[in-house]
Protein backbone atom coordinates (compact mmCIF):
# COMPACT_ATOMS: atom_id res chain seq x y z
CA UNK A 1 0.00 0.00 0.00
CA UNK A 2 1.32 3.92 -0.89
CA UNK A 3 2.15 5.87 1.34
CA UNK A 4 0.36 9.45 1.19
CA UNK A 5 3.53 10.82 0.30
CA UNK A 6 3.84 8.23 -2.50
CA UNK A 7 0.17 8.79 -3.21
CA UNK A 8 1.04 12.71 -3.72
CA UNK A 9 3.91 12.23 -6.09
CA UNK A 10 2.05 9.91 -8.23
CA UNK A 11 -1.18 12.35 -8.69
CA UNK A 12 1.59 15.28 -9.61
CA UNK A 13 3.00 12.76 -11.82
CA UNK A 14 0.05 12.23 -13.85
CA UNK A 15 -1.23 15.50 -13.58
CA UNK A 16 1.81 17.24 -14.71
CA UNK A 17 2.84 14.14 -17.22
CA UNK A 18 6.10 14.22 -16.04
CA UNK A 19 8.49 11.33 -15.10
CA UNK A 20 8.39 10.33 -11.71
CA UNK A 21 12.15 10.27 -11.05
CA UNK A 22 12.06 13.99 -12.34
CA UNK A 23 9.71 14.88 -9.38
CA UNK A 24 11.43 12.92 -6.97
CA UNK A 25 14.69 15.02 -8.02
CA UNK A 26 12.96 18.48 -8.05
CA UNK A 27 11.51 17.73 -4.32
CA UNK A 28 15.42 16.25 -2.98
CA UNK A 29 17.12 19.99 -5.03
CA UNK A 30 14.06 21.89 -3.05
CA UNK A 31 14.85 20.15 0.54
CA UNK A 32 18.81 21.24 -0.29
CA UNK A 33 18.01 24.64 -1.11
CA UNK A 34 15.73 24.61 1.84
CA UNK A 35 18.73 23.47 4.47
CA UNK A 36 21.84 25.51 3.05
CA UNK A 37 19.28 28.65 3.41
CA UNK A 38 18.44 28.27 6.98
CA UNK A 39 20.79 26.05 8.41
CA UNK A 40 24.09 25.87 6.11
CA UNK A 41 25.99 28.11 3.98
CA UNK A 42 26.24 28.05 -0.25
CA UNK A 43 29.67 26.60 0.13
CA UNK A 44 28.70 23.44 1.53
CA UNK A 45 27.74 20.49 -0.99
CA UNK A 46 24.75 19.25 0.40
CA UNK A 47 22.75 16.06 -0.40
CA UNK A 48 19.35 15.06 0.19
CA UNK A 49 17.47 11.50 -0.34
CA UNK A 50 14.14 10.53 0.75
CA UNK A 51 12.35 6.96 0.47
CA UNK A 52 8.77 6.07 0.24
CA UNK A 53 7.73 8.31 3.16
CA UNK A 54 8.92 12.17 3.53
CA UNK A 55 9.47 11.02 7.12
CA UNK A 56 12.56 9.00 5.46
CA UNK A 57 14.40 11.83 4.48
CA UNK A 58 18.38 12.02 4.98
CA UNK A 59 20.27 14.65 4.50
CA UNK A 60 24.07 14.20 4.04
CA UNK A 61 27.45 16.97 3.41
CA UNK A 62 29.94 15.75 0.68
CA UNK A 63 33.11 15.69 1.69
CA UNK A 64 36.69 14.95 0.46
CA UNK A 65 39.23 13.23 2.49
CA UNK A 66 42.45 15.18 3.13
CA UNK A 67 45.56 14.65 4.45
CA UNK A 68 45.65 18.48 5.62
CA UNK A 69 41.96 20.03 6.41
CA UNK A 70 42.14 23.20 4.24
CA UNK A 71 38.46 23.99 4.11
CA UNK A 72 36.24 22.54 6.89
CA UNK A 73 33.33 22.84 4.84
CA UNK A 74 34.50 20.66 2.04
CA UNK A 75 37.25 18.68 3.28
CA UNK A 76 37.18 15.70 6.26
CA UNK A 77 40.58 13.97 8.24
CA UNK A 78 41.05 10.39 7.04
CA UNK A 79 40.49 9.65 10.93
CA UNK A 80 37.41 10.91 11.21
CA UNK A 81 36.52 9.77 7.85
CA UNK A 82 37.00 6.41 8.97
CA UNK A 83 34.08 6.30 11.71
CA UNK A 84 31.89 7.13 8.54
CA UNK A 85 33.69 4.83 6.29
CA UNK A 86 36.18 2.16 7.45
CA UNK A 87 37.57 1.70 3.84
CA UNK A 88 37.69 5.24 2.83
CA UNK A 89 40.99 6.56 1.68
CA UNK A 90 42.72 9.70 0.77
CA UNK A 91 41.05 11.50 -2.18
CA UNK A 92 37.87 9.66 -1.88
CA UNK A 93 34.63 11.26 -1.16
CA UNK A 94 32.55 10.65 2.27
CA UNK A 95 28.84 11.68 3.08
CA UNK A 96 28.54 12.70 6.35
CA UNK A 97 24.92 12.35 7.63
CA UNK A 98 23.87 15.83 8.88
CA UNK A 99 21.52 16.85 12.24
CA UNK A 100 18.56 17.46 11.73
CA UNK A 101 17.14 20.91 13.27
CA UNK A 102 13.69 20.96 15.31
CA UNK A 103 12.50 23.65 13.17
CA UNK A 104 13.38 22.23 9.73
CA UNK A 105 10.53 20.39 8.39
CA UNK A 106 8.58 23.67 9.00
CA UNK A 107 10.78 25.53 7.46
CA UNK A 108 12.06 23.30 4.94
CA UNK A 109 8.50 22.81 3.61
CA UNK A 110 7.84 26.45 2.89
CA UNK A 111 10.68 27.12 0.89
CA UNK A 112 10.89 23.53 -0.92
CA UNK A 113 7.31 24.55 -2.31
CA UNK A 114 8.33 27.43 -3.77
CA UNK A 115 11.43 25.76 -5.28
CA UNK A 116 9.06 22.73 -5.68
CA UNK A 117 6.77 24.75 -7.89
CA UNK A 118 10.34 26.09 -9.99
CA UNK A 119 11.69 23.19 -10.83
CA UNK A 120 8.14 21.50 -12.14
CA UNK A 121 7.60 24.45 -14.21
CA UNK A 122 10.89 23.91 -15.92
CA UNK A 123 10.21 19.60 -16.33
CA UNK A 124 7.18 20.52 -18.16
CA UNK A 125 8.90 23.18 -20.56
CA UNK A 126 11.55 20.44 -20.88
CA UNK A 127 8.88 18.17 -21.42
CA UNK A 128 6.96 20.11 -24.06
CA UNK A 129 10.53 20.71 -26.03
CA UNK A 130 11.31 16.88 -26.29
CA UNK A 131 7.75 16.03 -27.24
CA UNK A 132 7.48 18.44 -30.19
CA UNK A 133 10.72 19.34 -30.86
CA UNK A 134 10.88 16.54 -34.09
CA UNK A 135 7.48 17.24 -35.04
CA UNK A 136 7.46 20.60 -36.63
CA UNK A 137 5.73 21.28 -40.05
CA UNK A 138 3.24 18.78 -39.22
CA UNK A 139 -0.47 19.38 -38.30
CA UNK A 140 -1.51 19.31 -35.07
CA UNK A 141 -5.25 18.47 -33.86
CA UNK A 142 -6.06 21.62 -30.91
CA UNK A 143 -9.30 21.79 -28.53
CA UNK A 144 -10.12 25.56 -27.92
CA UNK A 145 -10.15 26.40 -24.13
CA UNK A 146 -10.96 29.69 -24.15
CA UNK A 147 -11.53 32.60 -26.75
CA UNK A 148 -10.10 35.63 -26.30
CA UNK A 149 -9.80 38.47 -28.48
CA UNK A 150 -5.97 39.40 -27.87
CA UNK A 151 -5.60 35.17 -28.20
CA UNK A 152 -6.93 32.10 -28.01
CA UNK A 153 -5.83 29.45 -25.63
CA UNK A 154 -5.88 26.19 -27.76
CA UNK A 155 -4.61 22.57 -25.72
CA UNK A 156 -2.74 20.30 -27.54
CA UNK A 157 -2.18 16.57 -26.54
CA UNK A 158 -1.71 18.12 -22.84
CA UNK A 159 -0.36 21.04 -23.19
CA UNK A 160 -1.69 24.31 -23.49
CA UNK A 161 -0.10 27.14 -25.90
CA UNK A 162 -1.60 30.43 -27.28
CA UNK A 163 -2.85 31.11 -31.14
CA UNK A 164 -2.14 34.80 -31.47
CA UNK A 165 -4.49 37.03 -33.58
CA UNK A 166 -1.61 36.88 -36.82
CA UNK A 167 -1.59 33.14 -37.20
CA UNK A 168 -5.59 33.11 -37.28
CA UNK A 169 -7.54 32.70 -40.09
CA UNK A 170 -8.97 36.08 -40.69
CA UNK A 171 -12.94 35.94 -39.68
CA UNK A 172 -12.33 32.72 -38.22
CA UNK A 173 -15.06 32.34 -35.07
CA UNK A 174 -13.72 30.29 -32.06
CA UNK A 175 -15.55 28.65 -28.61
CA UNK A 176 -15.17 27.06 -26.01
CA UNK A 177 -14.69 23.31 -27.06
CA UNK A 178 -13.98 23.41 -30.82
CA UNK A 179 -11.60 20.87 -32.43
CA UNK A 180 -9.49 22.49 -35.25
CA UNK A 181 -5.92 21.75 -37.38
CA UNK A 182 -2.89 24.02 -36.50
CA UNK A 183 0.01 24.15 -38.41
CA UNK A 184 3.19 23.80 -36.37
CA UNK A 185 5.73 26.04 -37.30
CA UNK A 186 8.33 26.13 -34.49
CA UNK A 187 9.49 24.79 -31.19
CA UNK A 188 11.45 28.09 -29.88
CA UNK A 189 13.81 28.00 -27.07
CA UNK A 190 13.06 31.67 -25.11
CA UNK A 191 13.90 33.28 -21.89
CA UNK A 192 10.29 31.94 -21.13
CA UNK A 193 10.91 27.94 -21.81
CA UNK A 194 10.26 26.28 -24.70
CA UNK A 195 6.96 28.16 -26.78
CA UNK A 196 5.07 26.55 -29.69
CA UNK A 197 4.27 28.67 -32.65
CA UNK A 198 1.68 28.08 -34.52
CA UNK A 199 -0.32 28.94 -37.83
CA UNK A 200 -3.57 28.43 -39.34
CA UNK A 201 -2.45 31.87 -42.33
CA UNK A 202 0.54 30.19 -43.44
CA UNK A 203 0.57 28.47 -47.70
CA UNK A 204 2.17 25.56 -45.43
CA UNK A 205 -1.03 24.61 -43.31
CA UNK A 206 -2.57 24.65 -46.78
CA UNK A 207 -0.12 21.90 -47.98
CA UNK A 208 -0.24 19.90 -44.51
CA UNK A 209 -3.99 19.93 -45.18
CA UNK A 210 -3.95 18.45 -48.62
CA UNK A 211 -1.09 16.04 -47.83
CA UNK A 212 -3.19 14.31 -45.20
CA UNK A 213 -6.35 14.19 -47.98
CA UNK A 214 -4.25 13.33 -50.99
CA UNK A 215 -2.32 9.55 -51.19
CA UNK A 216 -0.80 10.40 -54.45
CA UNK A 217 0.86 13.59 -52.87
CA UNK A 218 2.56 11.82 -49.58
CA UNK A 219 3.90 9.04 -52.27
CA UNK A 220 5.38 11.83 -54.14
CA UNK A 221 3.17 11.39 -57.37
CA UNK A 222 2.09 14.61 -57.59
CA UNK A 223 3.27 18.26 -56.26
CA UNK A 224 2.47 21.81 -55.53
CA UNK A 225 5.25 24.11 -57.58
CA UNK A 226 3.65 27.37 -56.34
CA UNK A 227 0.89 28.15 -54.18
CA UNK A 228 -0.33 31.71 -52.79
CA UNK A 229 -2.73 32.57 -50.24
CA UNK A 230 -4.93 35.70 -48.61
CA UNK A 231 -6.28 33.86 -45.73
CA UNK A 232 -9.66 33.90 -45.08
CA UNK A 233 -10.43 35.40 -48.63
CA UNK A 234 -8.52 33.20 -51.61
CA UNK A 235 -5.98 30.29 -51.93
CA UNK A 236 -4.47 29.64 -55.50
CA UNK A 237 -3.34 26.13 -55.81
CA UNK A 238 -0.76 25.59 -58.72
CA UNK A 239 -0.36 21.25 -58.80
CA UNK A 240 1.87 19.40 -60.94
CA UNK A 241 2.54 15.28 -61.84
CA UNK A 242 5.63 13.39 -61.58
CA UNK A 243 4.04 10.44 -63.19
CA UNK A 244 2.63 10.53 -66.67
CA UNK A 245 -1.32 9.66 -67.28
CA UNK A 246 -1.91 11.00 -63.84
CA UNK A 247 -4.35 13.92 -63.34
CA UNK A 248 -2.86 16.27 -60.49
CA UNK A 249 -5.79 18.77 -60.31
CA UNK A 250 -8.09 15.34 -60.63
CA UNK A 251 -5.82 14.32 -57.54
CA UNK A 252 -6.36 17.07 -55.43
CA UNK A 253 -10.43 17.55 -56.35
CA UNK A 254 -11.07 14.08 -55.65
CA UNK A 255 -14.09 11.69 -57.30
CA UNK A 256 -17.10 14.05 -56.82
CA UNK A 257 -14.38 16.88 -55.53
CA UNK A 258 -14.27 14.59 -51.46
CA UNK A 259 -10.67 15.88 -51.34
CA UNK A 260 -10.78 19.50 -51.84
CA UNK A 261 -14.57 19.93 -49.84
CA UNK A 262 -12.22 18.15 -46.87
CA UNK A 263 -9.45 20.86 -46.87
CA UNK A 264 -12.29 23.98 -47.62
CA UNK A 265 -14.43 22.45 -44.35
CA UNK A 266 -11.25 23.21 -42.20
CA UNK A 267 -10.27 26.98 -43.86
CA UNK A 268 -14.37 28.19 -43.56
CA UNK A 269 -15.30 30.88 -46.30
CA UNK A 270 -11.83 31.05 -47.87
CA UNK A 271 -12.45 30.03 -51.47
CA UNK A 272 -9.61 27.69 -52.51
CA UNK A 273 -8.78 27.56 -56.23
CA UNK A 274 -6.99 24.73 -57.48
CA UNK A 275 -5.44 24.86 -61.25
CA UNK A 276 -2.55 23.01 -63.57
CA UNK A 277 0.68 24.30 -63.29
CA UNK A 278 2.61 25.56 -66.29
CA UNK A 279 6.45 26.85 -67.01
CA UNK A 280 4.59 28.93 -69.22
CA UNK A 281 4.05 32.15 -67.16
CA UNK A 282 1.50 33.42 -69.91
CA UNK A 283 -0.48 30.13 -69.75
CA UNK A 284 -0.45 30.06 -66.38
CA UNK A 285 -1.59 33.35 -65.47
CA UNK A 286 -4.89 32.54 -67.93
CA UNK A 287 -5.17 29.65 -65.71
CA UNK A 288 -5.25 31.26 -62.73
CA UNK A 289 -7.52 34.06 -64.24
CA UNK A 290 -10.46 31.39 -65.40
CA UNK A 291 -13.49 31.74 -65.82
CA UNK A 292 -12.42 35.14 -66.89
CA UNK A 293 -11.95 35.11 -70.99
CA UNK A 294 -8.50 36.67 -71.21
CA UNK A 295 -8.24 38.04 -75.05
CA UNK A 296 -4.23 38.75 -74.64
CA UNK A 297 -1.10 39.01 -72.25
CA UNK A 298 1.42 41.41 -72.84
CA UNK A 299 4.85 41.39 -70.91
CA UNK A 300 6.38 44.99 -70.37
CA UNK A 301 8.66 46.95 -68.92
CA UNK A 302 7.67 49.41 -66.31
CA UNK A 303 8.29 53.40 -65.50
CA UNK A 304 10.90 51.72 -62.67
CA UNK A 305 12.01 49.53 -65.35
CA UNK A 306 10.68 46.18 -63.30
CA UNK A 307 8.97 43.69 -65.19
CA UNK A 308 5.27 43.74 -65.85
CA UNK A 309 1.98 42.48 -66.94
CA UNK A 310 -1.24 43.40 -68.93
CA UNK A 311 -4.23 41.14 -69.77
CA UNK A 312 -6.87 42.27 -72.23
CA UNK A 313 -10.56 41.36 -71.44
CA UNK A 314 -13.87 42.56 -72.44
CA UNK A 315 -15.64 45.01 -70.20
CA UNK A 316 -17.76 42.17 -69.30
CA UNK A 317 -15.50 40.07 -67.80
CA UNK A 318 -13.48 43.07 -66.00
CA UNK A 319 -14.87 42.40 -62.94
CA UNK A 320 -14.41 39.17 -62.47
CA UNK A 321 -10.93 39.05 -63.36
CA UNK A 322 -10.18 41.56 -60.93
CA UNK A 323 -12.16 40.35 -58.03
CA UNK A 324 -13.63 41.43 -54.77
CA UNK A 325 -11.06 43.91 -53.70
CA UNK A 326 -8.56 43.41 -56.38
CA UNK A 327 -7.72 40.06 -54.44
CA UNK A 328 -7.95 37.68 -57.92
CA UNK A 329 -5.54 39.55 -59.59
CA UNK A 330 -3.26 40.48 -56.89
CA UNK A 331 -2.97 36.36 -56.38
CA UNK A 332 -2.44 35.98 -60.30
CA UNK A 333 0.22 38.31 -60.24
CA UNK A 334 1.89 36.33 -57.02
CA UNK A 335 1.81 33.24 -58.94
CA UNK A 336 3.85 34.24 -61.55
CA UNK A 337 5.81 36.97 -59.12
CA UNK A 338 4.81 40.22 -61.66
CA UNK A 339 2.01 42.70 -60.89
CA UNK A 340 -0.49 42.48 -63.02
CA UNK A 341 -2.46 45.35 -64.83
CA UNK A 342 -5.96 44.92 -66.25
CA UNK A 343 -7.22 46.62 -69.41
CA UNK A 344 -10.50 46.80 -71.19
CA UNK A 345 -10.10 45.54 -74.91
CA UNK A 346 -12.67 46.93 -77.10
CA UNK A 347 -11.35 45.56 -80.65
CA UNK A 348 -12.46 43.56 -82.98
CA UNK A 349 -13.47 39.95 -81.75
CA UNK A 350 -11.61 38.19 -84.67
CA UNK A 351 -8.60 39.44 -82.66
CA UNK A 352 -9.06 36.91 -80.24
CA UNK A 353 -7.01 33.73 -80.30
CA UNK A 354 -8.14 30.53 -81.94
CA UNK A 355 -8.67 28.50 -78.43
CA UNK A 356 -10.34 31.15 -76.62
CA UNK A 357 -13.24 31.69 -79.57
CA UNK A 358 -16.72 31.23 -78.78
CA UNK A 359 -17.57 26.80 -78.79
CA UNK A 360 -21.10 25.33 -79.25
CA UNK A 361 -22.06 26.74 -76.00
CA UNK A 362 -21.18 30.11 -76.89
CA UNK A 363 -23.29 30.10 -79.70
CA UNK A 364 -26.71 29.53 -77.53
CA UNK A 365 -25.22 32.99 -76.09
CA UNK A 366 -26.07 34.78 -79.35
CA UNK A 367 -30.03 33.97 -79.04
CA UNK A 368 -29.61 36.42 -76.30
CA UNK A 369 -27.04 38.37 -76.71
CA UNK A 370 -28.64 41.90 -76.59
CA UNK A 371 -30.95 41.07 -73.55
CA UNK A 372 -30.33 42.61 -70.64
CA UNK A 373 -30.10 40.75 -67.45
CA UNK A 374 -33.14 42.98 -66.10
CA UNK A 375 -35.43 41.31 -68.47
CA UNK A 376 -35.12 37.79 -66.77
CA UNK A 377 -37.77 36.34 -64.38
CA UNK A 378 -36.37 36.00 -60.77
CA UNK A 379 -33.65 38.35 -60.54
CA UNK A 380 -34.27 40.69 -57.52
CA UNK A 381 -33.59 44.29 -57.93
CA UNK A 382 -31.05 44.77 -55.52
CA UNK A 383 -28.92 42.21 -57.46
CA UNK A 384 -29.92 43.89 -60.84
CA UNK A 385 -28.35 47.22 -59.36
CA UNK A 386 -25.43 46.11 -58.19
CA UNK A 387 -24.83 43.80 -61.38
CA UNK A 388 -25.49 47.36 -63.52
CA UNK A 389 -22.92 49.67 -61.23
CA UNK A 390 -19.85 46.32 -62.09
CA UNK A 391 -21.31 46.94 -66.00
CA UNK A 392 -22.71 43.42 -66.15
CA UNK A 393 -25.97 44.09 -68.03
CA UNK A 394 -25.99 41.84 -70.84
CA UNK A 395 -26.86 38.13 -70.43
CA UNK A 396 -24.15 37.10 -72.46
CA UNK A 397 -21.80 38.39 -69.87
CA UNK A 398 -22.45 35.28 -67.21
CA UNK A 399 -21.84 32.79 -69.54
CA UNK A 400 -19.38 30.30 -67.72
CA UNK A 401 -20.09 32.64 -64.52
CA UNK A 402 -20.68 30.34 -61.16
CA UNK A 403 -21.98 31.18 -57.89
CA UNK A 404 -18.73 31.80 -56.39
CA UNK A 405 -17.90 34.51 -58.83
CA UNK A 406 -20.75 36.60 -58.58
CA UNK A 407 -20.47 36.36 -54.78
CA UNK A 408 -16.75 37.76 -54.94
CA UNK A 409 -18.42 40.59 -56.59
CA UNK A 410 -20.63 41.59 -54.36
CA UNK A 411 -23.87 39.35 -54.42
CA UNK A 412 -24.66 37.65 -51.70
CA UNK A 413 -25.37 33.42 -52.45
CA UNK A 414 -28.64 33.83 -52.69
CA UNK A 415 -28.95 36.22 -55.08
CA UNK A 416 -26.21 34.71 -56.74
CA UNK A 417 -28.15 31.85 -57.38
CA UNK A 418 -31.22 33.30 -58.78
CA UNK A 419 -29.00 35.27 -60.97
CA UNK A 420 -26.70 31.88 -62.17
CA UNK A 421 -30.35 30.31 -62.63
CA UNK A 422 -32.02 32.82 -64.73
CA UNK A 423 -29.37 32.83 -67.09
CA UNK A 424 -29.72 29.16 -67.65
CA UNK A 425 -33.25 28.53 -68.29
CA UNK A 426 -32.83 31.82 -70.91
CA UNK A 427 -30.43 29.80 -72.97
CA UNK A 428 -31.47 26.54 -72.28
CA UNK A 429 -29.01 24.83 -70.59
Amino acid sequence: MQTPFQAAINQLCAEKNIPREVVIEAVESAIVLAYKKDFGNPRQKIRATIGDDIAQMRIFEEREVAERIEDHDLDISLKEAKIIRPDAEIGQVVYVPVQMHESFGRIAAQTAKQVISQKLQEAERHMLFEKFKDREGQLLTARVQKADPSAVLLEIEGVSTLLYPRAQIPGEKYFTGQRLRVLLEKVELTSKGPQMRITRTSTDFILALFEQEIPEMREGLVHVPKIVREPGIRCKVAVDSNEGGIDPVGAFVGQKGVRINAVMEEIGDERLDVLAYSEDQEKLLKAALAPARIIKVEFFKGDREEDRVRVFVREEDRAVTIGKKGQNIRLAGDLIDLPVDVVTYDGPIDEIEEEEKPTKKAEKREVGEHVKIDQLQGVPEEAIQTLSELGLTQIKQFEGLRTEDLQEIGLNEKDANKVIDAVKRYIGE
